[in-house]
């Protein structure tokens, strides 16, 4: 299970990844004979992937698939703070990253509050610093479209015989200001 943070330009597919001990990453979790295992290589075919049992995981990694919305070029982004498994419940703290997962139950992330817990973390260490970059980029053409408003409307009083005195007092500067700013432009 996993989350999904789209824009105009950059779709964002994010997910916990269980881990094993000895670093190994699962790429997707399959039943044989009854009993779960992780996909820690892929092979050829599926009879050739290299499985491990779902309860040697020892934790889960954060982390965000990112692509450009019209392109296939992608990266990707891991939370540098694994998120651990411990042995049990009461030693569960989801803001340090500790996660209790018994091992009947180790598809973590559909639990309700280890999916708000890490997608906090996501949105928090990845998705919010690219987010304001977008709404400064907004702000900076919403700026330019105000100024170019702006200098419009100063033109049009000029036209209908505004004095520099009215133009400044109407946009909150001195005459004297109003006609530094606008006199090359009217």
């Amino acid at each position: 299970m996993g989350w999904i943070h789209e824009t105009d330009t950059h779709l964002h597919e994010a997910a916990l990844v269980a881990v094993f001990e000895d670093g190994a990453e699962s790429h997707a979790s399959t039943m044989v004979d009854g009993a779960d295992y992780e996909i820690v290589e892929r092979g050829r075919t599926s009879s050739e992937d290299r499985l491990r049992p779902s309860t040697e995981i020892v934790g889960w990694l954060l982390r965000c698939h990112c692509g450009r919305s019209n392109s296939s070029d992608g990266s990707s982004w891991t939370d540098p703070v694994q998120w651990t498994r411990v042995p049990s419940a009461s030693l569960e703290d989801l803001a340090r990253h500790r996660v209790f997962a018994p091992d009947a139950d180790l598809d973590v992330g559909v639990r309700a509050e280890v999916a708000a817990a890490a997608t906090a973390v996501w949105r928090r260490e990845h998705l919010d610093p690219l987010d304001v970059d977008g709404e400064i980029r907004a702000a900076v053409t919403a700026r330019r479209d105000a100024d170019a408003q702006l200098d419009a409307a100063v033109a049009k009083a000029r036209r209908l015989g505004r004095s520099w005195a009215e133009i400044g007092a109407a946009t909150g500067m001195t005459r004297q200001a109003a006609n530094e700013r606008w006199k090359d432009r009217t």
